[in-house]
């Protein structure tokens, strides 16, 4: 487990400023998803990453944090496409409306969309998730391993789903009820769906991520709320490389709202030179 910053990784947002920016392009992927997509501006390989946002979030995410992950990409020469999760997708959005079942529906239509474009090199895509979509990229990986050379998730979710999400009192009154509404502090009110919960029996990521044969990346925060589980992680990966970063004093959400400390510029750091060494 690495938990170090090296110095040569704080070289890459330096790098990543004076390279420049990219083009990103709003797209319809279908009639009901839409996303951006984003090539570099400069010279590009082929290489290509999907970014998926965390629950009941959007494409850009909390605090901007993937649209600033595409940006940085984009800057060493790597293509991204994120997405607005049907049923999500919307900052603002305070009723549920996805399950696990459509995340992983739209996650397909992404990669359709992605084998689709001009210039990718299809033995060279990666994907990366924040949070639930760290559920969605390991799941997929475990049902496509050819989809992804590589992967990185963010305070990533572990083991028996089903339980984890229905451990909550606002979870249970869903299941009895068919819906349940939640005011969370600090974020906003949110209801739920019986049909949200009941998508996650079955999906256990420990099994899943077991069947993901690429390059595996986990990044956590030592303050985060879900447990650390990257030990269990790097014993249950079977790609190479596999590793795992802890990020000192950082939250769930890796302290996005405070820049100065440092610590969501060390996660899009990290994971820049992540893709780049393993893309």
């Amino acid at each position: 487990m690495k938990a170090q910053f090296p110095f040569w990784l704080s070289l890459v947002v330096i790098f990543t400023a004076v390279l420049g920016r990219a083009a990103e392009t709003n797209v319809e992927i279908n009639p009901e998803l839409k996303g951006a997509w984003v090539v570099p501006d400069g010279p590009w390989d082929g290489r290509t990453v999907l970014l998926f946002h965390g629950m009941a979030s959007d494409m850009n995410d909390v605090g901007g944090s993937l649209k600033r992950l595409a940006d940085g990409l984009a800057a060493r020469g790597i293509a991204s496409l994120r997405i607005n999760f049907r049923g999500e997708g919307d900052v603002m959005r305070t009723n549920l409306e996805s399950t696990f079942t459509t995340r992983l529906e739209d996650a397909a239509a992404a990669i359709g969309f992605v084998h689709k474009q001009s210039g990718v090199d299809l033995h060279r895509i990666g994907v990366m998730g924040f949070s639930l979509g760290a559920s969605t990229a390991i799941e997929c990986g475990a049902r496509h391993p050819d989809w992804f050379r590589t992967m990185a998730v963010w305070s990533s979710p572990s083991g028996d789903q089903f339980a984890q999400m229905t451990a909550s009192v606002t979870a249970q009154k869903a299941l009895r009820d068919g819906e349940a509404t939640e005011d969370i502090p600090g974020w906003k009110k949110l209801t739920t769906k019986r049909a949200f919960y009941e998508s996650f029996r079955g999906i256990d990521l420990d099994r899943s991520l077991a069947k993901y044969p690429g390059a595996f990346l986990s990044v956590r925060g030592a303050e985060d709320y879900l447990s650390q589980h990257e030990a269990e992680f790097m014993r249950t990966a079977p790609g190479r490389p596999a590793e795992a970063v802890i990020i000192a004093g950082a939250s769930h959400i890796f302290n996005v709202f405070q820049p100065e400390l440092g610590q969501a510029e060390r996660v899009h750091a990290v994971t820049v030179a992540w893709f780049e060494r393993t893309l």
